[in-house]
């Protein structure tokens, strides 16, 4: 995984705006701009099953395999976020 200190990679940046738009619509909080920082609890407001929700979603729409809950719990932040998918996606790719 890359510190939030490393410049995105390609492969990030082409997931980073289809995890927004998944993640910002199903965000319960509304109106509240997205980036790499924005807390997925305390500014979007997600609950444990928005959450889960989440989860899924992501997996259905990147076509990942189920994505391991301990790494899925790991994430508080968008760019959390976007760093698993796109982890999940190199390793779904290197099958």
């Amino acid at each position: 995984m890359t510190s939030p200190t490393d410049p995105p990679r390609p492969i990030e940046d082409e997931a980073r705006s289809k995890v927004y738009a998944i993640v910002g619509a199903m965000a319960p909080a509304t109106g509240v701009e997205l980036a790499d920082d924005t807390r997925l609890v305390t500014d979007l407001a997600y609950d444990s099953l928005r959450l889960i929700e989440l989860t899924m979603a992501l997996e259905q729409g990147f076509g990942l395999p189920e994505l391991a809950p301990e790494d899925a719990a790991a994430v508080s932040t968008l760019g959390d976020v976007v760093r698993l998918v796109t982890a999940a996606r190199r390793q779904e790719a290197a099958r």
